[in-house]
């Protein structure tokens, strides 16, 4: 069954030391390029989304995620690994778990997605396969 939406970690998944992680900006845009909604589920502590802006790079564009899909610990009051961010991130992609992905680089995190019933995909830095991954969703 092909995914109708893929979440993805920010910190050490998308973006390590305010710059893109090699190819994850292309794996993104690939993503959504097959018309599959590109979302974001992310740990962020008490920042709020401008202040979260200030610690990404430059070109890091919220605009390529769907913005009901943006899913931030401190705007939904939830924290990875508590599988209730995975659901509330599945209700906002209106599909089912099994038609949704989480992509991150902890393994706990990932696990829990499934839990969740999230397919999920771990990014292992510090030479994550991206190319894997979009090549995989063909």
């Amino acid at each position: 069954m092909p995914f109708k939406a893929i979440f993805f970690d920010i910190g050490n998944t998308l973006i390590s030391r305010k710059a893109w992680l090699p190819g994850a900006l292309e794996a993104v845009q690939a993503i959504r390029d097959q018309r599959i909604k590109t979302g974001i589920i992310s740990n962020t502590g008490d920042l709020d989304r401008d202040q979260l802006a200030k610690l990404l790079p430059d070109d890091f564009d919220f605009g390529l995620f769907e913005e009901h899909l943006t899913i931030l610990s401190s705007e939904v009051g939830v924290q990875k690994p508590n599988l209730g961010i995975f659901s509330l991130a599945v209700q906002h992609a209106g599909c089912s778990p099994w038609e949704s992905m989480f992509v991150g680089e902890s393994l706990t995190e990932t696990l829990a997605a499934q839990q969740a019933g999230m397919a999920s995909a771990r990014i292992v830095n510090p030479k994550p396969d991206f190319k894997a991954l979009v090549n995989w969703l063909d």
